[in-house]
C-alpha cells in the first residue's frame, strides 16, 4: 500500500477528527413579502349600491372611497410616455420612473416583512421580439397598461396566507394594445437569494378564455423565458366556464441565487389582465423545529359583513363566510381552567387543551411545522399565583383562563423572523382573566430538542398605548429562574412614543435549550391588550469551515495543508501525494466517507 494512503488511514483511525461548532444563524437572510396591486380603480371608487347609487352614511352623506392601502404597491394606468399621469394626489398609487429610452418603467415595492427591505423594484417592459413576430410590418408594441373593473364582487380573500382586499382583486391591468399573443414582461430586482412563493391572480369573473403567465428566474436580459405558460389559468373563470367569485390564484415556487432576477410574462389574450401578485419568502421549514401559536380565534372565524353589518353575500346570494381554517398555525381560542374546550369550534383550526387533575394548568399539543417533525412539544399555561397574591393578598386575582379580543383589524399580513403571519393571526389576541395589572400568565413549552431557538412574540392591536411586555427564559419544570423584569421589549402595535405601528413590532429573544430544559414565557398583564402570537424557530448551526490539517507524526503538531483543494459542494478534498509518510485530519467534518489515490492525487470525501 502506498505510504501516503496508509498514513492517511492511520490518521483517520488514530488522530482526532475535529468538528468545530459553527456560529448560529440567528437572522433569516431571506425574509420578504411584496404585494402588488395592478389597477387603481377600485381603490379610489366610492361604494355604490346595486343600482349604482352612492351609499350614504348615517348623516346622509355619500361614503368616501376606501382608506388607502399601506401594504400594497398599487400600479395605476400608465404609459411609457407619462407613467404618473394617472397617479391621483393623495392616493396610494406608486410613482413609476421611466428609463431614458422610454422602453421601461420601474416602481419601488413595499415590503411587509420586518425589518423591511427598501431596494426591491419591479420593472415592466415589452416583449418586442414577440410583438414583431406577430405583425412584422406593424408590430403592436406596448405603450403601457390600462386599468379595468368590469365585475365587482366585493369579496376579500386569502391567497397563500395573505389577505387580498376586494379593492385589489376586483380590478386589473391589461397591456395596451391588448393584441392577443403579445406579452408584458415584468422583472423583479434585488430579491435576496432564497426560495419564494409567487402568486398571481385575476378577479374578473367574465374572462371566459382564462388568463395565463410564465414565472421563472433569469439574468437581467431574460434569455431563459419558458416556451409555454407555467402558471395555469388564474382568472376568475375556471376552464369549464364556472365563475369563481373568490378567484383561483396560482402559485409557482422559485429559488433565486445571488444576482438573479424574478421574471413574469403576463400573456395577453385580448380579454382580462392581472389583478395582483404576491411574492413571499417561503417559511423556513428547514429549521430544526418551527412552532407557530395563534392566540385568539376571533379573526379566524369572523365572517365577512356588508357595510350595514349583515352577512356578506356573493353575486349568487351565498354567504361569503369566514376564511378557510389555517393549516399551519395552532390556534388557542378563549378558554378556562373549568372548560378549556368550550370555544373550540368543530372543523376550525382551534386545538383542544387538556386540564391538569387539580385544574391549575391546561396543556395543548403543538405541531412542528418544520421538516424536523418533532411530535413531542406541548404548551402548558398556568397562573403565577404567588404574584397574584402579592398584588392583592386579601383577595388574590387568581387566573381563570384567557379571553380573545380584536378591537383593531388592520388586515395586514406580515413576515416575522422569516415566517408569514396572516392578518387573522395578528389582528386578535388573548389576555388573562381577570386582567389585573401586575399579574402574569405563565407559558411553559416542553419537549423542544436541545439547541438554539428564536422566540418571537407579538401583539397586533394598535390601540394598546401602554405597550405589552414579557419575560422569556430557559428553566426547569418549576420555572424558578424567572427574570425579575421584562426582557422582550414592547411587542404591541404601538411604539413607546405612542406611534401606531400597523405592521407591528415583534420582539425576538434567542435562547439555548439543553436536554431536559423547558422554554418559559411570562405574559405580563397590564390591563390593556394581550398576546397575538408566538413563533419558536430552531436555529440551524452555520456550516463549519472545512480544513485539511497534516503532520509527520500521529501526535502532531497539525498544521493547515495550504495546497489542499477543498470542494464544499462535492464534499471532497484533493492534495498531491508527496511520497512521504504523513498523517491527516479533517477539521469541520463529522465523518470521513472515502479515501482514494489516483495519478498522484489523494482524494478524501467527507460529510
Amino acid at each position: 500500500m502506498n505510504p501516503v494512503k496508509r498514513s492517511l488511514m492511520k490518521s483517520v483511525n488514530c488522530a482526532a477528527l475535529v468538528a468545530a461548532l459553527g456560529t448560529p444563524v440567528i437572522n433569516q437572510t431571506q425574509a420578504a413579502l411584496f404585494k402588488i396591486d395592478f389597477g387603481h380603480l377600485e381603490n379610489e371608487r366610492p361604494p355604490v349600491d346595486a343600482n349604482g347609487d352612492p351609499i350614504m352614511d348615517n348623516n346622509g352623506n355619500p361614503l368616501p372611497a376606501p382608506a388607502n392601502l399601506i401594504d400594497w404597491t398599487i400600479l395605476p394606468t400608465w404609459t411609457y410616455a407619462d407613467p404618473v399621469a394617472n397617479v391621483t394626489p393623495g392616493s396610494a398609487s406608486a410613482i413609476g420612473t421611466p428609463n431614458p429610452a422610454g422602453t421601461e418603467v420601474t416602481w419601488p415595492l413595499i415590503d411587509s416583512s420586518l425589518p423591511a427591505k427598501t431596494n426591491v423594484t419591479i420593472t415592466i417592459l415589452d416583449n418586442k421580439a414577440l410583438a414583431e413576430s406577430l405583425a412584422p410590418d406593424a408590430p403592436p408594441y406596448m405603450t403601457g397598461q390600462t386599468a379595468n373593473n368590469p365585475t365587482k364582487e366585493g369579496i376579500d380573500v386569502l391567497y397563500d396566507g395573505v389577505r387580498v382586499p376586494f379593492t385589489v382583486k376586483d380590478d386589473y391591468l391589461y397591456r395596451a394594445p391588448d393584441t392577443a399573443g403579445t406579452e408584458s414582461l415584468m422583472r423583479i430586482a434585488n430579491l435576496d437569494p432564497g426560495t419564494y412563493n409567487v402568486t398571481v391572480f385575476e378577479g374578473r369573473t367574465t374572462d371566459s378564455n382564462g388568463r395565463f403567465g410564465k414565472i421563472w428566474v433569469d439574468g437581467i436580459t431574460a434569455t431563459k423565458e419558458p416556451a409555454t405558460q407555467n402558471t395555469g389559468n388564474y382568472s376568475g373563470v375556471d376552464d369549464s366556464g364556472t365563475k369563481l367569485y373568490k378567484g383561483q390564484p396560482r402559485t409557482v415556487t422559485v429559488t433565486l441565487k445571488a444576482g438573479e432576477y424574478l421574471w413574469f410574462a403576463e400573456m395577453e389574450d385580448s380579454s382580462g389582465g392581472i389583478s395582483g401578485m404576491i411574492i413571499r419568502s417561503a417559511d423556513p421549514v428547514d429549521s430544526p423545529g418551527l412552532f407557530k401559536v395563534d392566540f385568539g380565534q376571533l379573526e379566524n372565524e369572523r365572517a365577512q359583513t356588508a357595510l350595514d353589518g349583515t352577512p356578506k353575500l356573493d353575486p349568487d346570494g351565498v354567504e361569503v363566510g369566514a376564511p378557510a381554517p389555517l393549516k399551519d398555525w395552532n390556534v388557542i381560542p378563549t378558554w378556562t381552567y373549568a372548560d378549556p374546550n368550550a370555544n373550540v369550534v368543530p372543523d376550525s383550526a382551534s386545538i383542544s387543551g387538556t386540564p391538569s387533575a387539580d385544574g391549575a394548568e391546561v396543556t395543548w399539543k403543538l405541531t412542528d411545522f418544520s421538516k424536523d417533525g418533532n411530535a413531542n412539544v406541548t404548551l402548558t399555561i398556568k397562573d403565577n399565583k404567588a404574584l397574584a397574591e402579592s398584588v392583592a393578598p386579601d383577595a388574590p386575582p387568581y387566573m381563570t383562563g384567557q379571553t380573545a379580543n380584536n378591537p383593531t383589524k388592520e388586515g395586514i399580513a406580515v413576515v416575522y423572523d422569516g415566517v408569514l403571519v396572516p392578518s387573522i393571526v395578528k389582528d386578535d389576541y388573548i389576555y388573562r382573566v381577570p386582567d389585573t395589572a401586575g399579574t402574569e400568565s405563565l407559558l411553559r413549552f416542553a419537549g423542544l430538542k436541545p439547541g438554539k431557538y428564536n422566540v418571537t412574540a407579538f401583539e397586533g392591536r394598535t390601540t394598546d398605548s401602554n405597550g405589552r411586555h414579557g419575560k422569556i427564559w430557559v428553566d426547569g419544570i418549576s420555572g424558578s429562574k424567572e427574570p425579575a423584569t421584562q426582557n422582550t421589549g414592547n411587542y404591541s402595535g404601538v411604539g413607546d412614543d405612542g406611534t401606531v405601528l400597523p405592521f407591528g413590532q415583534p420582539r425576538t429573544v434567542t435562547v439555548d435549550i439543553k436536554a431536559g430544559e423547558y422554554l418559559w414565557m411570562a405574559e405580563m398583564e397590564d390591563s390593556s391588550g394581550g398576546i397575538s402570537g408566538i413563533i419558536i424557530r430552531g436555529i440551524p448551526s452555520a456550516p463549519t469551515a472545512v480544513e485539511l490539517q497534516g503532520s509527520s507524526t500521529v501526535k502532531g503538531p497539525y498544521t493547515t495543508v495550504s495546497s489542499a483543494v477543498i470542494d464544499t459542494a462535492a464534499k471532497s478534498i484533493k492534495v498531491s501525494a508527496t511520497g512521504k509518510a504523513q498523517f491527516f485530519r479533517v477539521q469541520g467534518s463529522d465523518k470521513i466517507t472515502g479515501i482514494s489515490l489516483a495519478n498522484g492525487v489523494l482524494t478524501i470525501t467527507y460529510q
